[in-house]
């Protein structure tokens, strides 16, 4: 079983943290352009997968500290399939929303802690951040060569997307009055008003929707919104929760994964998938600079990347994550992440440089 660190997070800091880049300086990390590049060595095969790791230091450095941005079931189910396939090597993560994870690990590096050895982040933008921070390590995984290039990090080493989370729109069909949603627009219908959700603003996916709608709708749509005074939560799990329990008739954020899950416990849930397209974003995975575990950290990221990993984040129950490795099977539902219509920032230059805006206007809306 693996040892959980909670990380004393309360939920007023998640509400209030976001996705603001802190102006915190790194101390003792070089640029990304001056890091220490490993001789070039062959790959081994361990399992089913290659790796650069050197597995028995792996095993003998015996730990793998992980900060993810996931729920708590998620976070802990990534660690358990990794645990499964190295039992030798003891777990612990700390989780929250992608702002306020982020914010803490360049505080506790700005403090000169540097005790992380893995992060999976819900949001590009603070990865484009932390790379330029020199907050990666340079590690360019042999399992790499099955993926996109746009779904690397440029250059590749630092980062890549271990999978995508898409969502559109999810009822409550026993609850449901009238007409269900069809698309985006129906979500600003007055009959939701007081009885829908959304996430908070650490959430890396609420930010893509709060872009990419804006980009298509304008940057009325969102005042709109705010007249239903929605429910804001940390978790998809609560949003779904709360929806099969009918504590809010729709969710304007159904995340695919949650649906998946919730509509196989038998909870009376709907998902519609807007013809304009399902927001998403890429759950994006690196190895930290000066990890306390280096070894690990890279027979992570290669077990990440692996068919094997990948079957894992895409089947199990808690995650449900679409992978983009171009060999992916279906998911468990039959279909692929390519046979949906998913909404992207067009410019992730852009979209990065919008943070603050959202974080006031999300923040505004929920009265923070």
């Amino acid at each position: 079983m693996a040892n959980i660190e909670n990380g004393n997070l309360t939920r007023r800091t998640l509400l209030k943290a976001g996705t603001a880049m802190t102006a915190v300086p790194f101390l003792g990390i070089a640029a990304p352009s001056v890091l220490a590049q490993a001789p070039a060595k062959s790959p081994t095969k361990v399992l089913d997968f290659m790796t650069n790791a050197d597995v028995a230091k792996a095993e003998q450095e015996g730990q793998l500290v992980f900060y993810c941005h996931e729920n708590e079931a998620g976070t802990a189910g990534i660690m358990e399939g990794f645990r499964k396939d190295f039992p030798k090597i003891n777990t612990s993560y700390v989780r929250a929303q992608t702002g306020a994870l982020y914010n803490k690990i360049l505080s506790e590096r700005s403090a000169g802690r540097f005790d992380v050895d893995v992060i999976q982040l819900s949001d590009l933008s603070p990865a484009f951040d932390f790379q330029k921070k020199g907050g990666y390590e340079h590690y360019v995984s042999p399992e790499s060569s099955a993926y996109k290039k746009d779904h690397l990090s440029a250059p590749n080493g630092y980062f890549f997307w271990t999978g995508v989370d898409p969502a559109g729109i999810a009822y409550n069909s026993e609850k449901l009055t009238g007409a269900p949603p069809k698309g985006w627009k129906d979500i600003l219908d007055p009959r939701w008003k007081g009885k829908i959700s959304c996430k908070i603003s650490a959430s890396g996916l609420q930010f893509v929707q709060w872009y990419t709608l804006r980009k298509i709708y304008g940057d009325g749509f969102w005042k709109e919104f705010a007249k239903l005074q929605p429910h804001a939560f940390d978790s998809r799990v609560q949003l779904f929760d709360r929806l099969s329990k009918g504590d809010d008739m729709i969710t304007a954020i159904g995340e695919y994964p949650a649906y998946i899950l919730f509509k196989s416990r038998g909870a009376k849930v709907e998902f519609v998938a807007p013809p304009d397209g399902l927001v998403a974003t890429p759950l994006v995975v690196g190895a930290v600079n000066k990890a306390p575990h280096p070894e690990a950290a890279k027979l992570f990221v290669d077990w990440a990347m692996s068919k094997r990993g990948q079957a894992w984040y895409q089947t199990n129950p808690n995650l449900y994550y679409g992978s983009v490795r171009t060999d992916a099977p279906p998911m468990p539902t039959g279909v692929k992440l390519s046979d949906f219509k998913l909404l992207y920032p067009s410019d992730w230059d852009e979209y990065a440089a919008q943070s603050a805006t959202f974080l006031k206007e999300w923040n505004g809306m929920l009265g923070l």
